[in-house]
Formats: structure tokens, C-alpha cells, sequence
């Protein structure tokens, strides 16, 4: 996947969640200031969620769940679990109407949801590529190390071939004086 098309991705994401932020109505949901603040929200309403006795309340508390966990102030942003909520309040919501809003909602977190999980396993196979390229980084020093001591080999072995040849040299003219005195001697 291209850079350009990521950026695009993301970029028509956060212009599609403030759009449906902006059109998303008041609902009477209390308005928690800090990260205490949000933290007790949070468990009320989970509370409420598992243990009230009747079904709407239940399914409006996993409605202000979801709100909550995407609300700008929230120190802890939980776009999975905004998701969960919103799918729980579904599954207990009485009428099973859904607004306009509410369905942009739903996919504006189902595409968090999945380029989430997208950027996890891009993470994922970055490092598997890193430690591979620390693994061929590894191997081809050694091989460097071994093409420098062929080296250092097969110009010792010129050396010692060149020699080599000068004493043949040495020992032809030798042969040939020799075979000279010989004549001579003869």
C-alpha cells in the first residue's frame, strides 16, 4: 500500500469522524472534565450496562459507553471499545432504528477498528523485516570479512608466484650456464 493512499485513507477517516461528531445530538450524557472524572463515568456506566434491570437503560448505557470513549477530553481514547459498546447497543436497543448518526458512527469505528488492526499487522511485519535485515546485515559482513581474507589469500599467493618464477628463472640461466661449461668441458 502506497504512502499517498494511507495518508488518504487516514485523512478522509478524521474528516469523515469530525463530521459526524459535529452532527452527533446532545445526549443526556454527563460531561466529565478530567481523567478521574471519565474514569468514574466509565465504570458507572459499565455498571449500568451489566447490571440494570431494564433492557433500554442497559443498551443507553452502552450508547454513552461508546460516546465516551471517543469523546476529545477522554485521556484514554478506546476506539475498540467504542466499537463493542456501540455493537452492544444494538444488539439491546429496542427498536433496532438506527439514525443517520448513528450509522456513520458505526462506520467511522469499524474503519478505526480495521486500520487498526491493519497498522498492528504492519507493525508486525516490520519487525519481521528488521530482524531479517539485521539477520542479511550479519551475513554479509561475514561475507565481506571472507572476500577480504580470499584476498589478502590470493595476493599472497601472487607473491609467492612471482617468486616462484624468479627462481625458475634463476635456475633456467643456471641450466644454461651449466650446459654452457659443460660444452666446454667436453
Amino acid at each position: 500500500m502506497d504512502s499517498g493512499s494511507y495518508r488518504f485513507r487516514w485523512g478522509s477517516f478524521f474528516l469523515l469522524l469530525f463530521f459526524v461528531a459535529s452532527c452527533t445530538p446532545n445526549h443526556t450524557l454527563k460531561k466529565p472534565e478530567g481523567e478521574r472524572d471519565f474514569l468514574q463515568e466509565i465504570s458507572r456506566l459499565e455498571k449500568l450496562a451489566r447490571e440494570h434491570s431494564e433492557r433500554s437503560v442497559r443498551a443507553q448505557s452502552h450508547l454513552q459507553l461508546a460516546l465516551l470513549y471517543v469523546d476529545y477530553r477522554n485521556p484514554h481514547l478506546n476506539y475498540v471499545r467504542a466499537l463493542q459498546e456501540m455493537e452492544g447497543y444494538l444488539s439491546l436497543s429496542p427498536d433496532k432504528a438506527l439514525s443517520a448518526d448513528l450509522q456513520s458512527w458505526l462506520a467511522v469505528l469499524r474503519v478505526t477498528n480495521r486500520l487498526s488492526r491493519e497498522k498492528t499487522e504492519m507493525a508486525e511485519q516490520n519487525r519481521a523485516l528488521q530482524n531479517y535485515i539485521e539477520r542479511l546485515q550479519a551475513s554479509l559482513e561475514k561475507a565481506q570479512e571472507s572476500n577480504r581474507n580470499l584476498r589478502d589469500e590470493v595476493a599472497g599467493l601472487k607473491e609467492m608466484n612471482l617468486k616462484m618464477r624468479e627462481a625458475i628463472e634463476r635456475l633456467k640461466t643456471l641450466d644454461h650456464q651449466m650446459e654452457e661449461k659443460r660444452r666446454l668441458v667436453k
